[in-house]
C-alpha cells in the first residue's frame, strides 16, 4: 500500500482510535487523534495504585487476538498468561441470602436447572454450553447476514424452546446477567456468534494474557509512538463532511480539518455529536437504539484473608448486591489473594449506580459480611468504576437485540465519504478488545485505500 499523502483526525484514544491512528502514522500519513478524557486507554483503564493493577475494562487478552498480541510486542509492552491464577478459585454459589454447599445443591429448594442438569452449577457457563450444543446448522458464517435471519429470535425465546422454565432463565441468565438487562431483549444471532468464536479461542489456546503493569500499557504505548501526542480533554461535539475535507469542532470552540476523520467514538456519545450533512439513516438509526452492556466493578483489599477463617474459596457466584465476587491473584506469589473484584451487570448495576460509590461500596461490604462472617471488617474499598455512568462510554460493548444485526452492523462499519468509523460496535469478525483492532485496522485500510 502507498505511503497516505492525506492527513487524518482520529476521533477517541481508546484501542480501536489509537490502533488506526498508529497503523495511519507508520505509513506515512499525518495523524491527529482528539480525546475527550484526561487520559487515553477508552475502555481499557487499569486501576493504578491498586495492588496488582486491576483491569475496570478489558481484562482478558485471549489465544487468539493475533493483532492486539503483534502491536503489544511492536511496541514493548510484555504480556504474561494470568489463566493459572484465574483458575484456582472455584466460586462458592450463595442464594437467598446464604451460601450453599455443593452437596445440598441438587436437592436445594432454590434449584430451578432444567430437567437433568439439577447438579450442574447455574450461570453463564452451563447457559453458553448450552447455546453451543444448540447452534443451528447451516447457518451462513457471516453471522450478521440476512440469511441467517431465520435463526434468529430472543434469548428467552431460544431457552423456552428448550424446556426451560421461567426459574430456570432467571436463575441461569436474569441473575449475574452475560450481555443485556434481559433475555428477553438480546440476539440469539449474537449468541451464536459469541459462543462459535469463543470455541475458536479455545481451540487456539486456553489463555487469558494481561500487561504487566496493566492492560492500559497498551493503549498508552500506541499512543506514545505516535509523532504528536494525542490532544486530551477535547470531547467533539460537530462534524461536518465537506468536499475536500472533514470539519471537526470540540466544545471549547475549537475547530479542527483534515482530509480525512476516522471516529472511534461508542454509540451512546456519538448521540450527543452533530453531523452536517446527517449520517446515513440505518447508521443513525443504529447510534440511536443499539443498546450497550451495563457493569459497574468494585475492587475490595482484603485486611486479612478471611477465606482461610471460614474455609470457602474467596469466590462467589451471588443473587445479591456483590453480584460475582472474583479473587485477583496479581502479585508476584501466584497463589496470594491480592485483591477482590466484585462484577455486577445489568439492572444490578444501574441499582448500585444510584446509590452512588460509596453507599454501595457500604452495601456490598455488609451483604458479604452476611453471607460470610468471617469478612466482616476486612475489606477495604479502593476502586469504583460504573462503565454505564462515564459520558465518554455510555456502557462497555454493544448489546445486539433480535433483528439489530442485520438490520444495523453492516452500516455501522460503512464510510460516509470522508468520515471513516470503527470501535468494537463495528467489528464483523471478533470481539472485545480484538474486535476493537480489527475496527482500527480496517478503518486505517480504508484511508490507505482512498489516498
Amino acid at each position: 500500500m502507498a505511503a497516505a499523502r492525506d492527513d487524518v483526525i482520529v476521533i477517541g484514544a481508546g484501542l480501536s482510535g489509537l490502533y488506526a491512528a498508529w497503523l495511519l502514522a507508520r505509513e506515512g500519513a499525518k495523524v491527529r487523534v482528539l480525546e475527550a478524557r484526561s487520559r487515553v486507554g477508552g475502555r481499557i483503564e487499569s486501576a493504578r495504585g491498586v495492588p496488582g493493577d486491576p483491569e475496570m475494562g478489558g481484562d482478558s487478552i485471549l489465544a487468539g487476538y493475533g493483532r492486539l498480541k503483534s502491536a503489544a510486542e511492536a511496541v514493548g509492552v510484555t504480556l504474561v498468561d494470568n489463566e493459572p491464577r484465574r483458575s484456582r478459585s472455584r466460586p462458592e454459589l450463595a442464594l437467598g441470602g446464604r451460601v450453599i454447599p455443593r452437596g445440598e445443591w441438587p436437592r436445594h429448594p432454590l434449584n430451578h436447572m432444567p430437567e437433568g442438569h439439577r447438579e450442574t452449577l447455574p450461570g453463564r457457563a452451563f447457559f453458553e454450553s448450552m447455546v453451543a450444543k444448540h447452534m443451528p446448522e447451516g447457518m451462513d458464517p457471516t453471522w450478521y447476514s440476512a440469511r441467517n435471519a431465520r435463526h434468529e429470535q430472543s434469548t428467552y425465546r431460544f431457552l423456552k424452546g428448550l424446556g426451560w422454565s421461567d426459574s430456570a432463565i432467571e436463575l441461569n441468565y436474569e441473575t449475574n446477567i452475560p450481555r443485556g438487562t434481559s433475555a428477553h431483549a438480546t440476539s440469539m444471532l449474537m449468541w451464536y456468534f459469541t459462543a462459535g468464536w469463543f470455541r475458536t479461542q479455545g481451540d487456539l489456546g486456553n489463555a487469558a494474557l494481561r500487561a504487566i503493569g496493566g492492560n492500559q500499557r497498551l493503549p498508552e504505548a500506541l499512543a506514545a509512538a505516535l509523532p504528536e501526542p494525542p490532544r486530551l480533554g477535547c470531547p467533539v461535539v460537530a462534524v461536518r463532511r465537506e468536499a475536500s475535507s472533514v470539519e471537526v469542532r470540540c466544545d471549547d470552540g475549537s475547530v479542527q480539518r483534515a482530509a480525512r476523520v476516522v471516529c472511534s467514538m461508542p454509540l451512546p456519545p456519538l448521540r450527543l455529536v452533530r453531523f452536517d450533512p446527517p449520517l446515513d439513516s440505518r447508521k443513525a438509526e443504529a447510534i440511536r437504539v443499539v443498546p450497550s452492556n451495563m457493569i459497574t466493578k468494585m475492587v475490595f483489599v482484603p485486611k486479612r484473608a478471611f477465606w482461610e477463617q471460614d474455609g470457602l474459596d474467596p469466590g462467589m457466584w451471588t443473587d445479591g448486591p456483590a453480584g460475582m465476587v472474583r479473587p485477583l491473584r496479581q502479585g508476584e506469589d501466584e497463589g496470594k489473594v491480592t485483591a477482590l473484584m466484585t462484577w455486577a451487570r445489568g439492572h444490578l448495576a444501574q441499582r448500585l449506580d444510584v446509590l452512588g460509590p460509596r453507599a454501595a461500596q457500604e452495601l456490598v461490604v455488609r451483604d458479604l459480611a452476611r453471607l460470610r462472617p468471617a469478612s466482616a471488617g476486612q475489606l477495604e474499598p479502593v476502586a469504583y468504576k460504573s462503565w454505564q455512568t462515564d459520558p465518554w462510554a455510555g456502557g462497555t460493548w454493544s448489546v445486539w437485540s433480535p433483528g439489530q444485526p442485520q438490520a444495523f452492523l453492516p452500516a455501522l462499519a460503512e464510510a460516509e465519504g470522508r468520515l471513516h468509523f470503527c470501535g468494537e460496535h463495528t467489528a464483523l469478525s471478533n470481539r472485545g478488545m480484538e474486535g476493537a483492532m480489527e475496527s482500527g485496522e480496517r478503518a486505517a485500510l480504508e484511508v490507505l485505500a482512498a489516498s
